[in-house]
This record gives structure tokens, sequence and C-alpha cells, in this order.
């Protein structure tokens, strides 16, 4: 199976349509000045180790209570106390990772680059059990009571019992030879399983024995090359009372009622990064890296954020009132979720260190957490300003 990244798919796309002339493709745009509301101050950070350079890994950090798990390509998880940033320990598996980190208060679970997955127990620190898988796993592995569902690069979708790591059930469909490196999550709601695949379809099944409860096609390929035929489904899904919100790449979003497995709306969008619910709007970062807020109930554009095109930004994370993305310097933005304008924005560095934000910051009430592709944590809290606006 063939691999292809995002950005790398998007510098094809602008090539071909050059015809062979000189690489005219349009750069990133350049940050705007703005009149801040708000500042992100920072409450701590640290170097963590755990870096993923330029791979293309999605191992967004693991809240838990009052921790926060990060891991780097190199195996190497760190555990950091969330409220001053205290590195609480350090558990070296001599693995190279793939994909994010999951898991509860007592296991963490991660996978590796040889197709294992890894489960981790909390209290000593020790591995309990790894289980070989038919192919790398590029998502989060997500927990269901004691069952691990995990999505693997050949299409599967596989129940692990969390106890001994013995695979209970597998399921699989045939994806296309040539897809968007990254998988998405399963969504677990209602006693079901929800799983966006590569080859545009959407399932549902029950966590327990991997049974099918419904199967629909999200999006259908068209075109006549393999990229043009791409439509993955590798971002976030999420369910929002009884509907189940997608998106896929080239494809479109939609809203599906989980009960009948039927479009409630739908709409051409393409997104590789997924999506956010709240009871008003459906948030999302395009492949253009413009940033949509759509009514939740009918698909309509609410409003549509185009100054950060092309800066590779983050799926969009509430905040509050807010919504916080990063991008491919490492700057986090955060904007009104009512209409998009931007509220404040930092760069996330320490000492000259830092790179790029792959993954979206992860919010615990008051507080955002940002991880750089360098492996540099850190914690802000959003302050109000309150004496004379500025310009940022």
């Amino acid at each position: 199976m063939k691999f292809i990244r995002p950005i790398i798919l998007l510098c094809l796309i602008a090539l071909l349509s050059a015809c062979g002339d000189e690489d005219n493709s349009e750069p990133p745009a350049l940050l705007t000045s703005f009149t801040r509301t708000a500042d992100l101050d920072q409450q701590w950070s640290a170097i963590t180790g755990d870096e993923i350079g330029q791979q293309f890994l999605f191992i967004q950090p693991l809240l838990l209570d009052d921790l926060i798990v990060v891991a780097g390509r190199n195996g190497v998880l760190t555990i950091f106390d969330t409220e001053h940033g205290y590195e609480l320990a350090e558990i070296n598996l001599d693995e190279e990772l793939s994909g994010g980190i999951g898991g509860n208060s007592s296991k963490v679970l991660v996978t590796t680059r040889d197709g294992s997955v890894v489960c981790i127990d909390l209290g000593d620190k020790t591995v309990s059990w790894k289980t070989r898988v038919p192919s790398e796993v590029l998502s989060r592995p997500v927990l269901y009571n004691n069952i691990v569902l995990v999505r693997t690069g050949d299409g599967r979708l596989l129940g692990l019992d969390l106890g001994t790591g013995k695979i209970k059930w597998s399921y699989a469909q045939t994806i296309p030879a040539l897809t968007l490196r990254g998988s998405s999550s399963p969504v677990i709601a209602r006693g079901r399983v929800f799983v966006g695949l590569d080859n545009g379809r959407m399932i549902a099944l029950s966590p327990i024995d991997g049974e099918v409860i419904w199967d629909i096609a999200l999006t259908v390929p068209q075109g006549r090359s393999e990229i043009q035929r791409l439509v993955d489904i590798d971002g976030r899904s999420e369910l929002y009372g009884r509907l189940l919100y997608a998106t896929s790449f080239q494809g479109r979003m939609a809203a599906i009622d989980v009960s009948t497995g039927q479009f409630v709306w739908s709409r051409p969008f393409s997104s590789h990064s997924g999506l956010t619910v709240d009871k008003d709007a459906v948030y999302s970062s395009d492949d253009m890296s413009y940033v949509w807020a759509l009514d939740r109930n009918t698909g309509a554009t609410l409003w549509k954020q185009e100054k950060l095109k092309l800066r590779e930004v983050t799926r969009p994370v509430l905040f509050g009132e807010y919504l916080v993305v990063g991008d491919y310097e490492g700057y986090i933005h955060v904007m009104s979720k009512f209409d998009g304008h931007f509220v404040a924005r930092t760069q996330v560095s320490d000492s000259g260190l830092g790179s790029g934000i792959l993954v979206p910051p992860v919010v615990q009430g008051e507080r955002i957490f940002a991880l750089t592709r360098d492996g540099l944590l850190a914690s802000y809290k959003l302050k109000q300003i309150v004496k004379e606006d500025l310009d940022f």
C-alpha cells in the first residue's frame, strides 16, 4: 500500500497544474496584525526529547486528570504534572512509535512502526503486554470497557482484550492502492464504534464482536488518476446527540443519523484534519488551511477565516468561547468561535527551540497544551487584556 502525505500531495497538484513550468505554487500566508483582546501566558514549558522531526506522525498528547503523557517516534514516553510541568516519569520502550497515545488512568496504549500495540501499566511503569497486528497503526488506540480498538494501515479494525492483548475480533475492508498517510481514530458512543476508512466509507460496528450495524459511503471516489480519487477519512469525526459529523479529503462533510445511517445533510468539503462540534456549529480547517464554522443542523456556512491560508493549521479545538489552532511555524492562534476574528497569538518556543505544530493543541479547563515537532511541550492560559487594546 502506498502512502502520500497531504502537504506533498498539495505540492504535487501544484506542480502538475504548472504543466512542467517553474514551480509557481502559492506560498503560505504571512501573519497579519490584529487588535489583541487577550494574551496567551505561558505557564511552563518542557523539552521532552519526544520529537517526531519531519515525520508525519500524529502522536497527540494524552490528558489524564492532572497528568499529561507525551511520546515521540523514538519510543520514549514522558509523564508530566499539568499544573507545574514537573516530569514525573520517563518510560523508554526502545521501539519506534507510529500512532497516537490512548488509555486511561491505569493503562496507556501506544503503537509501533513494526505493527505492534503496546500496553503500559502506569502503576509500575512496565509493559503489560505487546501484541503484533497485521500492519502499522497510525491512529490512537481507543478504549471501550475492557476492549482496545485499533485501526491498522491495511484497512482493518481490531478489538483487543485490555487485560491480555489477545485479538478478539477483526473487521476488514479493501482500501485504495494510494492513500494519505494517517488514519482516523474510532469514535465510541451509544454502545457503537464509528470508523471512517480510507475508501471514503463510514461504518458503525458493535465494539463487542465487530458486527457491522451500517455501512455508508461518505464520499465516492471520482476522477481518473489515483490522486484525484483520494477520499480518505483521516481526521477526527465527532458525535453530538444522535448525529455523527464526519468529513473526508476531496469529498464532503456530512451529518449522519447514527440510528439509521442516513444523511441529515451533506456538502462538498475537503479536510484531512477532521472537525470539532458544539451545540451550535461544526468547526473544521480545510486543505487550504481556511478555518470554517458551519451550522450544525443544516451545514450552512456561518463564517470562514482565510487569513491562515496554506499555513498547515491543525484541526480547531474548542476553548470556551474560542477556537485554538496550531500552524507549521509553531504559532498558536486563538479566534472567536462566533465570527472567527483573532483574539490572541503566540509562538511556542523556548531558548530558540521549537518548531511547527502538527497535532492539535489539547485543552483542559483553563489550560491549553501545545506540542511541537521537536518535542517542546508548553502550557498556556488565556488572559484577557483590560488595559487599552494593542496591535499585535
